[in-house]
């Protein structure tokens, strides 16, 4: 099913993930992106200006401002969040206030509004560093006090609860995403095949944190959005938790940069670089749940995903 006539907030809505939902259901929907632009990936898409969107410059700290644009809306998908492992690091109290206050102050204004669906994204972090075929209803682990990383995997293990919370309490339907490593065209921020690529085709050295065997799985963006698409349109879907990923495009840190770097015909060199804070050594998702509530499963392979960024990043470059 297709969504279709709905008034859809998203915050967030001009990031990576945000930006490829937005194209693929403006058609038939109206859209109002709720960013605060320092992650633009509409900037240049030739839909940006289609009659359905409205963008807002906001914050999602902005209680009063999220209040006055989610009247008369249907859903809300809040994507809004400081992500990636160095400015996380770099800036941990913002982490802290944005994942969390910034989704508290989203559920309150869908309370407010008594809008009664909700999606929010979490993080694939909330399973800590060993992550083999997890499972939704297993345990999640944090990282000790003092290791800044594990601020962003908190946060978003507080914004879920948050969620929860306010489904028992307030009746608002929530759905929670866990996506596993997305990548594709239009990424913006610190993804390791975004930064592969770019260097890559520029015949710049690749960093590859040692000892380059973490262990990846890769979910490209369109398999993402399909997932995406069948959350918003299934009642199955609301109240759950899920995993997006795709287990069949696993490869080591290492194996990726290769793989880059031979797509690409690239004359880059692999570097090594010791890593100055915890590491994810393997990460692997169950997606199962996804596979058997939304009927989905992911269709790209992991050369072919590549591959298509590669030609993307080409085309811009």
């Amino acid at each position: 099913m297709k969504l279709k006539g709905k008034r859809v907030f998203i915050t967030g809505g001009a990031g990576f993930i945000g930006s490829h939902l937005v194209e693929r259901i403006v058609d038939d929907n109206e859209l109002i992106i709720f960013d605060n632009l320092s992650r633009d990936a509409l900037k240049n898409c030739s839909f940006k200006d289609h009659k359905n969107i409205k963008i807002i410059s906001g914050d999602v700290l902005d209680q009063d401002a999220l209040n006055q644009n989610l009247k008369d809306v249907d859903m809300v998908i809040h994507l809004a969040a400081i992500a990636g492992v160095n400015t996380v690091i770099s800036k941990p109290t913002s982490t802290l206030k944005i994942n969390l206050i910034g989704t508290y102050n989203v559920l309150e204004a869908c309370r407010k509004n008594n809008i009664k669906k909700s999606v929010i994204f979490s993080t694939s972090e909330v399973y800590g560093p060993n992550v083999y075929e997890a499972d939704e209803a297993g345990s999640t682990t944090l990282g000790p006090i003092g290791k800044p990383r594990w601020v962003y995997a908190m946060s978003k293990l507080g914004s879920e609860f948050l969620g929860d919370s306010y489904q028992r309490e307030h009746g608002i339907k929530f759905t929670s995403v866990r996506p596993f490593n997305v990548y594709g065209p239009r990424q913006i921020g610190e993804g390791a095949i975004h930064n592969f690529i770019v260097k890559a085709i520029k015949n710049e050295p690749l960093n590859v944190h040692l000892p380059g065997t973490q262990i990846r799985s890769w979910c490209y963006i369109d398999d993402m959005v399909d997932a995406l698409e069948l959350v918003l349109t299934s009642k199955k879907a609301e109240g759950e938790v899920l995993n997006i990923g795709n287990p069949q495009a696993t490869s080591t840190t290492l194996r990726t940069a290769e793989t880059i770097m031979r797509l690409a015909n690239s004359k880059s060199k692999i570097e090594f670089k010791e890593l100055h804070y915890p590491e994810v050594n393997i990460r692997i998702p169950s997606v199962e749940k996804a596979k058997n509530i939304l009927n989905w499963e992911p269709k790209v392979g992991f050369e072919e995903g590549i591959k298509k960024t590669i030609d993307w990043y080409n085309s811009v470059k």
